[in-house]
């Protein structure tokens, strides 16, 4: 039973893809990169966190320039991850999911201030002496927004709060 069950849904999905335009497969195609992208950003964001903290703790200035090129690659993938984001979900300024909308929105905004972020890291290579304390909490404030990112994004896509039952 199962089995023709699955058929059935094939050749429904078969016959679903056969009345669609190219264009509207390729935002389908382009919008399913979404999950394959965000992992980048995660980590570049993360890892140039854990740099800064460790360059801080030796008291070494020169770990922040890896910092600073995982903080650009980070911003390349935040911004491809949003963008792709809103081909996967659709170009609405609202939604009836309320998970979805903060997902869209903070997503968005994540690739936007992932800029600020990499010109304060900039200028504080050009002005040594500044401290970078406004900086630092920016960047893990961008790392838990991140993080709340990613559990809404696994909300959404795995049925609720329930994807992290124990």
């Amino acid at each position: 039973m199962a089995d023709a069950h699955e058929e059935a849904m094939e050749h429904h999905e078969e016959a679903a893809d056969a009345n669609r335009t190219f264009g509207q497969r390729l935002v389908s195609w382009l919008g399913r990169l979404h999950s394959v992208i965000v992992h980048f950003p995660i980590a570049m964001f993360t890892g140039a966190l854990l740099v800064e903290l460790y360059g801080l703790w030796r008291r070494n200035r020169e770990f922040e320039r890896a910092a600073q090129v995982m903080l650009l690659v980070g911003v390349l993938g935040a911004v491809a991850a949003a963008f792709l984001g809103w081909f996967a979900g659709g170009f609405y300024l609202t939604d009836r999911n309320p998970v979805l909308m903060v997902h869209r929105w903070l997503g968005t905004a994540i690739a936007v201030f992932g800029f600020v972020l990499l010109y304060m890291a900039g200028m504080s290579r050009r002005a040594p002496e500044r401290p970078r304390t406004v900086y630092w909490v920016l960047l893990a404030l961008m790392t838990i927004a991140i993080a709340i990112q990613g559990f809404l994004g696994g909300t959404f896509m795995h049925g609720g709060i329930n994807h992290l039952a124990f």
